[in-house]
């Protein structure tokens, strides 16, 4: 993946709200993810009342670490943002991802489906590993890894 302010993106929407990941690159120079949700209205995603946050590279870590374990996970992130008062919460499960996110007190949800999960995931793991990957490579490292470890759980579940 090169190293443009913006890259690929994936959105999904609801009844209620859309969700954006979008491949980015840090003040850092790292690759990272800007995962953004807006409420939807009439159909239309109302993106100016977003809530949008950029991952941190200690994100991306945690996020590959128990990954790599094969693990269901929650994970939450606080004290992001300017102001430092956005957080963003991953709970994972066999059915998809639920992801939270908040900024000084507004909070919004989406519900990833398994299939949005896995374009979210192999967003995360190009951004991760530096370089694209191709849906079979990620299925392997995606599917394979939870499929061996089926039931596992983390320890904040």
């Amino acid at each position: 993946m090169s190293n443009s302010p913006f890259g690929k993106k994936y959105t999904f929407f609801r009844q209620q709200y859309a969700i954006n990941f979008q491949a980015v690159t840090s003040q850092k120079g790292l690759n990272t993810i800007n995962v953004e949700i807006a409420p939807v209205q009439n159909k239309e995603a109302m993106w100016a009342e977003k809530i949008s946050l950029q991952l941190s590279d200690v994100d991306l870590f945690k996020y590959f670490y128990t990954f790599s374990h094969g693990l269901y996970y929650t994970y939450e992130s606080k004290y992001h943002g300017k102001d430092r008062n956005k957080s963003i919460r991953f709970n994972e499960s066999k059915d998809g991802c639920n992801i939270t996110l908040s900024d000084a007190g507004k909070v919004l949800h989406f519900n990833c489906s398994i299939g949005e999960w896995f374009y979210a995931q192999l967003l995360l793991l190009e951004q991760m590993l530096g370089h694209p990957l191709s849906v079979t490579e990620a299925k392997e490292l995606i599917l394979l890894e939870k499929r061996s470890n089926k039931g596992a759980q983390s320890k904040n579940s």
